[in-house]
């Protein structure tokens, strides 16, 4: 009788205990939920130097100095690498308006960067120039981007010639610790500014062209051929600069005060009552009685700083010294050769053609009493006993000026007056100076040198023909003196080698003796890679000498080892120079030292070395940056360390994040499990895409969630949950974070720098790059479906799906699209090809089949296909294979019986095409049939923006439910397109109001209505299908129009007009509106000229209304079940347009995982923020008086006009988010979490928002160690009351 009640009290006890565990198991699971108070802790911002496109054309590393303290035995110091996309060379001769002339077709695509055509090929958009005026200043040791500035004063960015694909900077950067800290600039419009090198911030903001102005002078003074330019004189108060007169050819010298800013003046003008604050270089020519011989230009050259021969003066307290300035005549049309048979030209002279003056400083120094001895100590002080120094100025006079007369070879060989450089000799102790010159002939074949130039401006010529300085050199490109130690100066000389089909620039290392040598002893030699010269087939792309390193000297070269699997990769490969030769042997280096982890393709000029820069150079240690043409960024330290030499990467940039066009999420939540013999020879174990894929399977799913729980009972997984219920490791957060979904990999593309990143938004960090085709037009990133969800469990063509499409499309002789079939977590490339192209194409299909069964990529395949519309109405297939014809089909058939629609639209022509894709009968090819057509009259209004609705989105309900419980239905149309058009000056100067305008009112409001016919404003749901509300009646001219098209019926289905201009004159620049689109809310943003405002507009579509009681349990109103374009109804538009403070420049929506969670609008305002607004904000809805009952339960506010900024809705926080031009979403497993990534400008901002706040979060006071106490004791009661009653009945059942 016993038995069958142990039976049962053991089943009941297994019950009870197995409900136990469960729920102490919940409890520590627990642990790994998501708490409200983290908020805002996985934001960040990832800072580029902005460089963008143009890359770091000019860098300076700057030491800062500072003074031990009371607590400190020593002095502490630190490095700014300062970067810009200046000039290389800020004082260099400019030369004027190049014109490049073909002197043969060649049909080569020309690199990004060519120095002796002396052009960067550019996209002329204004976006993609919007950074070319950045400075920025790195940590040397970290890479941190310490800050960055704009150095334009004006809202051009840069100069576009009128050939339209030259780029000239608009500023010029100065930096060096001579100059106390201080980076200095000046752009084109004459502003001189001083930057703080240590945290950017702004010291000096003057107005030069108003400082040198006169009321005498006639014309407005420029810089010549509009380049500014910056002389380092290496005085630490004096900075040169050349202006010239508008139409002259006299250029003039301004000598600057880097203290104040303020031009210095003569000393002979200090009584006029107007001192001419200029050196003319025409007058200065004439006192060295210098003849023009055929030249026409005065030009200033440089200017160099000399020390008083202090040796036999009284007084050593100050001696400002004097100037050197070199001017000379020149010529500004000489036409020279470049390489692929190119004409350019460039400003030329010769040595005989130049003057040296000597120009005397003179200080002027205001003095006060000493103060006490107890006083502390300033950098004012001169003297601390006899003298305290209130402020000094300088002026100066002409004292000496004579012809450069070089004796030898080359004094009067043409030069290229812009390759002009000078090296003085360290030892900079008295005026006794050693200084040579060196310049590229004008036949840039030869080298010219003028060495031991002394103060009577004799020197010694000689000249080097360009075999002698590297045997596959055809073109001298560029000198840079890098650094000057003792007497022995270091160059760095590029030549270029055009033998390939994209020229290859190669750099070699010299040394000269600047103070020359004895006899006929050459004083110029080059630094062979080894005795035998073998390093001459070798192509060293950068150079860079440490003189000092372990006494000997240390040199580390850039080069491409195509031998590393296949791609092209760069190399850091070391020398060391042996004692007294000029030879270097090669060592090997124990670590990372390759500066281009992997360029997986792209054209030569794309990812390739660009320059070298040394940041540190000591006995023990060289610190090195390396600057890719394809934007990377890398800095190693070399050491030697147990007589190895070793190579540690120091930090990396990815420049290319400065330039993001478009960007992709992927979910990075693939959990892999071992697959067993059988599923490892069905999938190749090669191909981990498919393993994930088959992971995303619930039968995976289930089986890794067994294994989990097998793990926690048996594995130590329980204990290990027990300990994390106390403090939470940054491993169980990551393992958290990827259970929730927060772990994306954002694939970035650059288009402007021909690159693909992927970014991981956990990590923080760039995971893979790959370059693209350098000389395409453009580039796009094919991923996903027309009726794929991006959510889709199995991965087809949502952020489970990894596989991606890369096409390039390449104009030149040929027009070709070269495509790319890659990974999107890892990088790696599975197919790729190039194919001819006939026409132009207008649109881009992504396609993605839903079938689930395995696919092994070949050579020509690719699981993700695209669709392309070509102009000739034909359409094509990438990759054009079989497999990929089959998924057009299944697109084709999942499309419906009215087939798959496309559309294009012709932003020259204003053309608007609907077409639908057909297969041709007994053909693999397919047709293309125009259904209908709408065209925007180009000689009226021009195209600005078209916007898409979200593809993938998730809508969670069809309907609003209004505060009367009535249903607002929602007009949810897949094929909606909104096209923006902005209104010609010619046109608006025709319907500008000027005379009646009440005639015209009722034209102006036809052409955003459609009829000239006032219409009152019925109540909500009550207009007839296709009825849009009337807003009040326009009393101006409108000048933008938003237009809501079908891309299917090709029919417009409603359209607005705005009024945001007084002028024709203001429509000549394009207005920027940006456009977002989701579910039925239509919002966009523009600049409004006349309010001086930014204008906020919002458009929501409906299909009408439905009462309360309009659906019962026996009633219900007949609606259509499927959408269709071609028999569905106009929808009814609400509209309201508010106010916005600032600037807007990118729009973005919200997106969860369910669409429960109500909407945020993301604003990128111009003040470097991200912001946000709810949708109730901006609802049209919003009434203009006091809120009825049921609109009070809606939650309704009352219409505002203008749009309030409030700070706990901005995401940015205090963080700056420059030039944002685009903002993505993607959802996380969490309905109450969106994720947000701002990019386009010099910054990356990513951000984990709540738009309905943490509805499906803990709170922030959540005990766990409660709970857990309480299940634990649960539990032990359980046990002690079943033990109980079990005894109790036992004695119950023998008694």
């Amino acid at each position: 009788m016993a038995k069958p009640i142990a039976v049962g009290g053991t089943s009941s006890s297994r019950f009870v205990y197995g409900t136990t565990i469960l729920l102490l198991i919940c409890s520590i699971t627990a642990c790994s939920a998501l708490y409200a108070d983290e908020a805002g802790v996985n934001d960040f911002v990832i800072r580029t130097a902005g460089h963008g496109q143009i890359g770091v054309r000019y860098a300076s590393l700057i030491e800062h100095h500072h003074l031990a303290t009371n607590n400190d035995d020593e002095s502490d110091s630190s490095r700014v690498w300062v970067t810009s996309q200046s000039h290389e060379f800020p004082g260099a001769v400019s030369d004027g308006h190049h014109h490049h002339r073909p002197a043969a077709s060649t049909g080569d695509v020309t690199n990004n960067f060519d120095h002796i055509i002396g052009k960067i090929l550019i996209s002329t958009s204004e976006e993609d120039n919007s950074s070319s005026c950045s400075i920025a200043g790195r940590d040397v040791t970290s890479g941190q981007v310490l800050w960055r500035v704009n150095a334009c004063s004006s809202s051009a960015a840069a100069i576009v010639k009128s050939n339209g694909d030259e780029f000239t900077p608009r500023h010029v950067t100065l930096a060096s610790s001579t100059y106390a800290n201080v980076v200095y600039s000046l752009d084109n419009m004459g502003v001189f500014r001083g930057w703080n090198s240590t945290d950017g911030m702004l010291q000096l903001d003057i107005d030069l062209f108003q400082q040198i102005s006169s009321e005498k002078d006639q014309v407005g003074n420029l810089f010549p051929d509009g380049i500014p330019r910056l002389l380092d004189t290496s005085h630490p108060r004096i900075i040169g600069t050349v202006v010239v007169t508008e139409g002259g050819n006299d250029e003039s010298l301004v000598l600057l005060d880097t203290k104040t800013g303020q031009p210095i003046p003569p000393s002979s003008s200090k009584e006029e009552i107007t001192p001419l604050l200029t050196l003319s270089a025409k007058s200065l020519l004439v006192k060295a009685k210098v003849s023009k011989k055929k030249y026409d230009t005065a030009r200033i050259v440089d200017v160099m700083f000399v020390k008083e021969d202090t040796n036999n003066s009284n007084n050593k307290k100050h001696h400002p010294g004097h100037l050197v300035v070199f001017v000379a005549w020149s010529s500004t049309n000489h036409e020279i050769s470049a390489p692929k048979n190119m004409q350019v030209t460039k400003s030329i002279s010769s040595f005989s053609s130049m003057a040296w003056i000597d120009v005397k400083l003179k200080e002027v120094i205001q003095t006060s009493e000493p103060p006490e001895a107890s006083a502390p100590k300033s950098e004012d002080y001169d003297d601390w006993s006899t003298t305290l120094i209130k402020s000094i100025s300088y002026s100066y006079d002409v004292v000496k000026a004579v012809p450069l007369n070089v004796d030898g070879v080359g004094s009067t060989t043409p030069l290229l007056l812009s390759s002009l450089r000078k090296a003085v000799s360290s030892d900079n102790t008295n005026s006794n100076n050693s200084l040579s010159l060196l310049a590229i002939a004008a036949s840039t074949s030869q080298l010219l040198l003028a060495n031991n130039v002394s103060t009577n401006g004799g020197g010694v010529g000689r000249s080097y023909e360009i075999d002698m300085l590297h045997p596959h050199w055809r073109f001298i490109d560029t000198i840079s003196i890098p650094q000057v130690v003792g007497n022995v100066a270091t160059l760095t000389i590029a030549g270029v080698d055009d033998r390939y089909p994209s020229s290859r620039r190669i750099e070699s290392l010299f040394l000269l003796s600047v103070n020359g040598t004895e006899g006929n002893e050459n004083p110029f030699y080059r630094v062979y890679g080894s005795e035998k010269k073998s390093d001459e087939e070798t192509l060293h792309s950068a150079v860079v000498l440490c003189p000092t390193f372990e006494s000997r000297g240390l040199v580390v070269t850039a080069l491409e080892d195509e031998k590393v699997g296949g791609d092209d990769i760069v190399v850091a490969i070391s020398y060391v120079l042996n004692d007294g030769k000029t030879a270097w042997s090669s060592k090997t280096f124990d670590g990372d030292s390759t500066i281009v982890p992997s360029v997986r393709g792209g054209a030569s000029s794309i990812g390739r070395n660009d320059r070298a820069h040394l940041l540190e150079c000591s006995e023990q240690s060289m610190t090195v940056a390396f600057t890719t043409t394809g934007g990377m960024t890398s800095t190693f330290r070399f050491e030697t360390s147990s007589s190895v030499m070793k190579s540690t990467k120091l930090w990396t940039s990815e420049e290319a994040l400065a330039s993001v066009s478009s960007a992709v999420f992927l979910d990075e939540t693939h959990a892999m499990v071992t697959l067993s013999d059988s599923q490892e020879e069905a999938v190749n174990a090669d191909y981990e895409e498919e393993k994930a894929l088959r992971n995303l399977q619930f039968s995976s799913r289930i089986q890794m969630q067994l294994e989990s729980l097998k793990d926690g009972i048996f594995g130590g997984g329980l204990i290990s949950s027990l300990k994390s219920v106390v403090i939470m490791s940054d491993e169980k957060k990551a393992e958290r974070d990827i259970a929730f979904g927060f772990a994306k990999v954002a694939v970035l593309l650059s288009e402007t720098m021909h690159r693909v990143v992927a970014l991981d938004t956990m990590k923080r960090n760039v995971i893979w790059s790959m370059n693209l085709h350098s000389g395409a037009s453009w580039h796009k990133i094919v991923h996903g479906g027309q009726f794929i969800s991006l959510n889709d469990p199995h991965g087809n063509g949502g952020v489970n799906d990894h596989e991606m499409l890369a096409m390039s499309y390449i104009t030149g002789a040929s027009t070709s699209l070269e495509w790319k079939c890659f990974d999107g977590l890892s990088g790696r490339t599975f197919s790729g090809d190039t194919l001819p192209v006939k026409a132009a194409i207008s649109q881009i299909v992504p396609l993605r089949t839903t079938s689930h069964q395995p696919h092994h990529h070949d050579t020509s395949g690719c699981r993700q296909v695209a669709l392309l519309v070509h102009s000739d109405n034909t359409v094509s297939v990438i990759p054009d294979t079989a497999r990929s014809r089959a998924i057009v089909d299944e697109a084709v058939l999942a499309a419906g019986k009215n087939g798959l629609f496309v559309h294009s639209i012709d932003k020259r022509t204003g053309e608007f095409r609907s077409q639908v894709v057909t297969r041709k009968a007994g053909s693999d090819s397919f047709d293309l049939v125009t259904v209908g057509t709408t065209v925007f009259d180009p000689s009226q209004e021009t195209i600005v923006n078209v916007a898409y609705p979200r593809r993938g989105e998730v809508i969670q309900s069809p309907s609003t439910v209004l505060g009367d419980e009535s249903l607002l239905l929602k007009y949810l149309n897949p094929h909606l397109v909104v096209v923006v058009t902005e209104a010609t000056p010619t046109f608006f100067s025709e319907i500008n109001p000027d005379a009646d305008e009440e005639s015209a009112n009722g034209f102006y409001n036809s052409l955003s209505t459609g009829s000239s016919t006032e219409k009152k404003r019925k109540p909500l749901g009550a207009a007839k299908s296709g009825e849009g509300t009337t807003g009040v009646t326009n009393i101006a001219a409108p000048s933008i129009f938003v237009s809501l098209l079908d891309s299917v019926s090709g029919q417009i289905l409603h359209r607005v007009s705005h009024s945001h201009v007084d002028s024709a004159s203001q429509l000549l620049k394009a207005t920027h509106v940006p456009v977002v689109v989701s579910e039925n809310w239509v919002v966009y943003t523009y600049f409004n000229q006349r309010t001086r405002r930014t204008d906020v507009g919002v458009l929501t579509l409906h299909e009408g209304m439905i009462d309360k009681n309009g659906i019962t349990a026996f009633t219900a109103p007949e609606q259509e079940i499927a959408f269709s374009s071609l028999e569905s109804a106009k929808p009814i538009v609400l509209s309201r347009t508010f106010g916005l403070a600032k600037a807007v420049s990118a729009l973005g929506v919200t997106s969860t995982k369910a669409g429960i969670s109500s909407k945020q609008f993301m604003f990128a305002t111009g003040n470097d923020q991200v912001i946000s607004f709810d949708q109730r904000f901006l609802d049209p809805r919003r009434p203009n008086g006091d809120l009825k009952e049921s609109e009070k339960m809606e939650g309704l506010m009352k219409y505002s006009p203008m749009l309030p900024i409030i700070p706990f809705l901005t995401p940015s926080h205090i963080l700056e988010v420059s030039s944002v031009q685009s903002i993505s979403s993607a959802s996380a497993h969490v309905e109450s979490q969106s994720l947000v990534l701002a990019f386009g400008g010099p910054d990356i901002f990513f951000s984990r928002v709540s738009p309905s706040k943490g509805f499906d979060l803990l709170p922030d006071d959540f005990n766990r160690g409660l709970l857990t106490v309480v299940v634990v004791g649960l539990l032990v009661a359980l046990n002690v009351i079943q033990r109980m009653n079990k005894k109790k009945m036992v004695k119950e059942f023998w008694s």
